[in-house]
């Protein structure tokens, strides 16, 4: 969750209305969810577990301003006395596992949040698509397309029929590059209230569209427009 920049980090701006859990949606975006400031560390530090087991995103759980644990994509762990500073802040995309009172605390709390969020659309992700340069090896394996015209190194998934494996990227501004292609079977980011998908695609990875022959990438962010379904009962 490093921030790009020339400035030091411990003189990045740091938002203080701790506890609360940063997602990373792309570089230098990230979401803010507060949390309530009287659970124990240890259960702050389940919430943001299981936070994470459900969007299989990159997130922060801020404790105060020396004391973060970080959760990786895939799910390791670590204690830092640094949180993560600068960025662009966005809020109320991603919801929480649980629910809790609206307390006064949270309230005052949420308006300075408010105060330091984006304000315009979003931007772009990784505009490299995660692609790699191709080896001679690669050009003489993947070259070409194969026999219903995807690029060379795509198979159909037995389960959802979409394209999956690795390829040969069909467009020119990407020519000579390696990409991986996910089918839906592979979409584990999901909403932590409901359980659902964020999104038709794997946040942070690419899928292949046959009609127009070409391979897309799904930025994180994506999954804010979520539309989270209702499950009664669940944190009450």
């Amino acid at each position: 969750m490093a921030t790009a920049s020339t400035t030091p980090v411990a003189h990045l701006p740091l938002f203080d209305g701790f506890p609360y859990l940063v997602t990373r949606m792309a570089p230098a975006m990230y979401h803010i969810t507060l949390l309530p400031g009287d659970p124990s560390e240890l259960d702050l530090s389940l919430l943001a577990r299981a936070q994470w087991r459900a969007n299989r995103l990159d997130v922060c759980l801020v404790i105060g301003s020396e004391r973060a644990l970080y959760i990786s994509a895939d799910g390791l762990d670590r204690l830092d006395p640094m949180p993560p500073r600068g960025g662009v802040l966005i809020t109320g995309g991603l919801n929480p596992p649980v629910t809790w009172p609206d307390t006064v605390d949270l309230q005052a709390r949420q308006r300075r949040l408010d105060a330091s969020v984006l304000k315009i659309g979003y931007g772009f992700g990784d505009l490299t698509k995660g692609g790699r340069e191709a080896s001679a090896d690669d050009v003489a394996h993947l070259a070409g397309a194969g026999p219903e015209g995807v690029p060379r190194g795509l198979e159909r998934c037995p389960v959802c029929r979409e394209w999956r494996g690795d390829c040969l990227d069909p467009s020119p501004q990407f020519f000579g590059k390696v990409m991986t292609v996910h089918c839906r079977c592979a979409n584990y980011n999901r909403c932590a209230a409901c359980d659902q998908p964020l999104y038709e695609h794997k946040l942070n990875a690419n899928y292949y569209n046959p009609r127009d022959r070409q391979i897309w990438h799904v930025p994180a962010f994506c999954g804010l427009g979520h539309q989270c379904i209702a499950r009664p009962g669940r944190g009450e």
